[in-house]
């Protein structure tokens, strides 16, 4: 993250050696670090890695299992989360449980379930008094 943030990054790992050229000078043309040079993403889409791959031709049933592959990918995450709660969960007493349940409901001030980031800052301010940054 520290590289992230300072702008440095590399193709050096193994991983991107089967990677294009093409693909990577993409990526280095967005990860443009001064952000008044950065592209806009009109700019992105006329990149020739991009009006290339605009020309090939897609196998049809290769990418709807594509597609089914990352829906089950999806239900295993899901699948994954469940296991972790439940492990969790029966890592806690019950009044450690039921806090915590306390603590999220009051958080859930749209009482849909999920926390979304400003839930959770809003929440951690008015319950701990203090303020999570972005």
């Amino acid at each position: 993250m520290k590289k992230v943030r300072e702008g440095q990054f590399s193709f050096d790992d193994r991983i991107w050696s089967t990677i294009s050229e093409n693909a990577k000078n993409f990526i280095r043309f967005l990860l443009t670090y001064d952000a008044e040079a950065r592209p806009s993403a009109c700019d992105a889409l006329k990149h020739p890695w991009i009006t290339e791959l605009a020309t090939l031709q897609v196998d049809e049933a290769l990418a709807m299992n594509a597609l089914d592959n990352l829906s089950r990918f999806n239900s295993d995450v899901t699948l994954k989360q469940a296991t972790y709660a439940f492990i969790a969960s029966q890592l806690m007493s019950k009044s450690e449980r039921d806090n915590l349940s306390k603590v999220f409901k009051s958080f859930d001030t749209n009482g849909d379930g999920r926390l979304d980031m400003e839930e959770v800052k809003v929440g951690y301010l008015e319950h701990y008094g203090r303020i999570m940054s972005d």
